[in-house]
């Protein structure tokens, strides 16, 4: 898996929802999109056949941010992937994660 294309620093993670038909977490997050304006806009993480959603975190006041985010093993086609936040970490077991500009309101 290679998450080097998506920009995981300083990304607050809004909510997540697990759909179990489609095996599928979404993350409805703020990424940064210009930093010399402080400006913010919404997107969604989807991590495709994932399972095994753990969080690792403290509790916070406030929405956690992703500080950085890591691929900590790999097993036949599946990645776990560590988000580490300024609470502690998340991770999750998938096939591959992409960054849209879907908006899960919709």
């Amino acid at each position: 898996m290679n998450i080097s294309d998506i920009h995981f620093h300083d990304t607050q993670i809004l909510r997540v929802i697990e759909d179990t038909v489609t095996d599928t977490l979404t993350m409805d997050v703020e990424c940064p999109t210009d930093w010399e304006h402080n400006r913010f806009e919404r997107r969604v993480l989807t991590f495709s056949d994932a399972h095994s959603y753990q969080v690792f975190e403290i509790p916070f006041c406030g929405p956690p941010t992703i500080l950085a985010a890591e691929v900590i093993s790999t097993a036949d086609r599946w990645s776990r992937l560590r988000l580490r936040t300024n609470a502690g970490y998340r991770e999750v077991s998938c096939v591959s994660v992409t960054l849209s500009t879907n908006d899960l309101n919709a």
